[in-house]
């Protein structure tokens, strides 16, 4: 259990515990806690969640539906196929041959790795199906758009782009009128949106978004690339980092079919080309074309190579970060090459013929593809079994004594998030962190300003283990200040801080390995600069409010961010910080103000502009401030009016970004 599936599983153990009557009901509070938000953001289908809940007294403490969900996936995607191609033939073994190519095909049984949700792709042959089908129904519409509401955003969004479709050629062929085609367009926003906000999607306000539009994309060669395991003749096509993602190789049977459908269309030009505009293929050539030109992103790719690429607008952004992995979007043009192709088939050849080919071609597909078979047989049937770390006997002590668990700083998918998260819920407690499809960087950053004040106040929760990982200043700043029934010590190899664990009689407190606190600090106050590369130390003293490390420095991301220095010794006069970097300006945000905070006390404001934005500044530091916390230094930088590059539409970059810092260094004033 590791990895995605994990996620999906203690996303469901936690959301079975949580109250039964709550608003929204998909919200989940004890996973991730103030980071955390509902069972969409796990994707652990909230439409099984709802159903199983309510019965959750009856079921067995390990439960879980995805095998359930797999074998409703695999009827549904062939009842759904089989219907769809028999509305283009009354024939009734053609259907049935084809629809199992539908069933097993690569792009639809690669999901099976762990992404179980993306398993229900009979939602998109649901939705051709009821484009496809003589009359049109709103009942049908809804109902499937309530269920794919339930199961993830991005078949979602394709389902409701193929409904939209489907409104489009029902009022071109006229069997609808504008004001009732406009109406059922409405009906379906408000209604998708009421399901929506009861599953809890709206829970993160607007962090939904992320970055990594343009590496998950799909590659021009995905078509023919089996990736290793899908052919044993072609050969594997080399792409780009993400190009995973979009996965869309058709088989080897299917190829072949595709080529004899196109020798059938040249061979009737004449007839192809007399083919009029159609109300009911054009808004889905139309469709196809968008979500293709998506799926390839604006990184456009053929092999290893990126043969060009172009800016998009600024104001796409909230587009692109919600739907970053952009290589699913070919899923429904996939679908319909398939169907266009068994259509050529089923009407330009004879009946016997299309019967014989699609059962040789179907072998072959079967028989190239068995080595990925095989790789899920062994999946399934030899899992290994994951332990977890957490393995003393003092951690059911532990378990005992307080009912939250929090992670120093939380954030999403730390790197002990599973041990943890499982652990928190096989005993019913709270926890700060987890591993989620999305989380608000504000709430995040929030979360984490609280926790470290706390720590710096010594207000630590007698109800909460605080384990922490690698914030190493606050972890010498926590052990170093504990009280007597407090313990600060290693247990497996977890760094925990338990508040009152000392008044518990039965507890094994020998166990967790002791520690020398408040004897060693890794800052030397008049000797050290701080670098904030990615191969410097700063790193080691950020608390909250910035991103990754580049190779020259860091940037700043959010309204506040936070270094703290413990300093070797206490000075014996007031100092200097000195602060190398430079703002973020440009024309449309030419100047920066930011208050420095050093231990909740305001020490200066500083300005740039583009006149002035680069070079060291120095900040006065009264010693005074510096002993009042037993030379502990946390220095806030409050920015005042922080914008992202996204908002100024320069690029599609959220991050609200103020000063990228180069290094921080203190001296004793002169």
């Amino acid at each position: 259990m590791e990895g995605d599936p994990a996620q999906h599983w203690l996303g469901w153990q936690f959301f079975r515990n949580s109250p039964l009557l709550q608003w929204p009901i998909g919200a989940n509070p004890d996973f991730g806690m103030e980071i955390g938000s509902s069972i969409v953001f796990t994707d652990s289908l909230p439409l099984l969640a709802f159903i199983f809940k309510p019965l959750n007294a009856l079921l067995p403490d390990k439960f879980q539906y995805t095998g359930l969900w797999i074998l409703i996936c695999f009827c549904l995607q062939s009842f759904f196929a089989w219907k769809l191609l028999a509305t283009f033939t009354r024939d009734k073994w053609l259907p049935l041959i084809g629809s199992i190519f539908f069933t097993v095909a690569p792009v639809y049984l690669w999901r099976l790795h762990g992404h179980y949700a993306l398993f229900g792709q009979w939602v998109l042959l649901a939705g051709f199906y009821f484009y496809f089908a003589k009359n049109f129904s709103i009942f049908l519409w809804m109902a499937l758009l309530a269920a794919v509401a339930l199961i993830h955003a991005y078949l979602l969004a394709m389902v409701l782009a193929i409904y939209v479709a489907d409104l489009i050629q029902r009022c071109w062929l006229k069997q609808t009128g504008i004001v009732k085609t406009l109406s059922y367009f409405f009906a379906a926003i408000i209604f998708i949106a009421i399901m929506m906000w009861t599953a809890g999607y709206f829970m993160l306000g607007g962090g939904v978004g992320t970055g990594g539009f343009g590496i998950y994309r799909m590659n021009l060669l995905s078509l023919i690339d089996p990736d290793d395991i899908w052919s044993k003749l072609l050969p594997d096509q080399k792409g780009g980092i993400g190009d995973y993602e979009g996965f869309n190789y058709l088989g080897l049977g299917i190829l072949g079919l595709g080529l004899i459908a196109a020798y059938e269309l040249v061979r009737n030009i004449k007839k192809s080309l007399k083919a009029k505009i159609s109300p009911v293929l054009t808004p889905i050539i139309i469709l196809c074309i968008g979500f293709f030109l998506y799926a390839i992103s604006n990184l456009v790719a053929f092999g290893p190579n990126e043969i060009f690429s172009y800016n998009l607008p600024p104001k796409t952004v909230l587009l692109t970060n919600t739907f970053r992995v952009s290589g699913r979007f070919f899923w429904p043009v996939y679908y319909v090459i398939y169907l266009a192709i068994f259509y050529v088939l089923f009407t330009r050849l004879k009946r016997s013929t299309a019967i014989t080919l699609c059962l040789v071609t179907l072998l072959v597909q079967v028989i190239d593809t068995f080595g990925a078979w095989r790789t899920f047989r062994n999946k399934f049937s030899h899992s290994p079994m994951w332990l977890s770390p957490m393995r003393s006997p003092v951690w059911v002590d532990i378990a005992n004594q307080y009912r939250k668990i929090i992670f120093v700083l939380p954030h999403n998918s730390s790197v002990n998030w599973l041990p943890l998260s499982q652990f928190a819920v096989m005993h019913r407690m709270a926890i700060n962190t987890g591993y989620f499809a999305r989380v608000n960087p504000e709430q995040e950053n929030e979360a984490k300003v609280r926790i470290g004040t706390s720590i710096l106040n010594n207000d630590l929760h007698p109800d909460s283990l605080y384990v922490f990982e690698q914030d190493d200043a606050l972890w010498k700043v926590a052990s170093s200040q504990i009280l007597p029934s407090d313990i600060a010590g290693v247990l497996d190899g977890f760094r925990i801080v338990a508040p009152n664990l000392k008044a518990c009689r039965n507890c094994n407190k020998d166990a967790i390995a002791s520690i020398t606190v408040g004897s060693s600090h890794d800052f030397d106050n008049t000797m050290e600069r701080i670098s904030f590369t990615s191969n410097g130390t700063g790193q080691k003293f950020q608390l909250y409010g910035w991103s990754s490390p580049g190779p020259l420095g860091t940037w700043s991301d959010g309204n506040t961010s936070a270094v703290l220095l413990p300093l070797s010794g206490m000075p014996k006069n007031d100092l200097e910080l000195l602060l190398d970097g430079h703002a973020f300006l440009v024309d449309k945000h030419p100047s920066q103000e930011v208050d420095v905070l050093v231990n909740n006390h305001h020490v200066a404001t500083l300005k740039y502009d583009q006149q002035s934005n680069s070079g060291v500044r120095v900040i006065k530091i009264p010693k005074t401030l510096v002993m009042e916390k037993s030379g502990l230094l946390l220095i806030k930088f409050n920015l005042k009016d922080p914008m992202s590059p996204a908002e100024l539409n320069l690029s599609t970059d959220t991050r609200r970004l103020w000063f990228y810092i180069l290094s921080l260094e203190l001296r004793a004033e002169n």
